[in-house]
């Protein structure tokens, strides 16, 4: 059986993933010639190619936003930030990398921007659900759903912003230590120490605070 803090430390669990707190779903990618032929349509000023390459990735952006910014106000100015500086920048993309990876890279070079400026504050339980309850949820599983999300953020904030963005990468969003390297513009040996850095972080943490672990379980289940 398989704690979801478990998950969290060491990203190697097969069966369970984020998706086991009910809101923070792991990412799912469309497929590349989707997305390359709606690229190649944005390039040629297509509105509604810009429309559907925003709504296909919008729900990843927001995710790596919010997972660096904690909940605040500023998430959804910093994804349309990102957004604007890779429609301007598309005439740029040339293919190297997938879209997805390109427009991340976009997206965590903004919000570094914004991490540096300010110091992430501990968000509130009312601040965490990252996208409404299920209908199918009750009162039990939405409470805990919600206090899995505030440890998460909680023990993101503390993390510096290097090693929080490449645990966010590679844990939290799946890419390969090899892409996070690229979108960090690091090298993969640096990405590797950031990724064990973190998870040695987060696991001090939770043996300082056993209640935390209580919380983890309570949200994410076992499996």
């Amino acid at each position: 059986m398989i704690l979801f803090a478990n998950f969290l430390l060491t990203g190697r669990a097969p069966g369970p993933t984020i998706d086991d707190v009910g809101d923070m779903p792991y990412p799912s990618r469309p497929p590349p010639p989707q997305v390359a032929a709606l690229v190649d349509r944005a390039r040629r000023r297509d509105p509604a190619a810009f429309r559907d390459l925003f709504q296909t990735h919008v729900g990843s952006v927001q995710r790596v936003v919010r997972r660096m910014v904690g909940a605040s106000a500023d998430v959804e100015d910093l994804v349309q930030t990102a957004f604007v500086e890779a429609f301007r920048s598309l005439p740029d993309f040339r293919g190297d990398a997938l879209f997805s990876t390109w427009l991340t890279r976009i997206a965590m070079r903004v919000t570094m921007r914004a991490a540096r400026r300010r110091h992430p504050r501990e968000p509130s339980l009312d601040e965490m659900m990252m996208d409404p309850a299920s209908p199918a949820a009750g009162p039990e599983q939405v409470t805990a759903a919600r206090e899995t999300l505030a440890l998460v953020e909680t023990l993101l904030a503390e993390l510096r912003p290097k090693r929080r963005a490449a645990f966010v990468l590679h844990v939290l969003e799946g890419y390969s230590m090899e892409e996070v390297a690229a979108i960090l513009s690091a090298s993969t040996t640096a990405v590797k120490v950031r990724v064990h850095d973190a998870r040695r972080h987060i696991e001090r943490r939770l043996k300082q605070n056993p209640g935390m672990v209580a919380v983890f379980n309570r949200g994410g289940g076992e499996s």
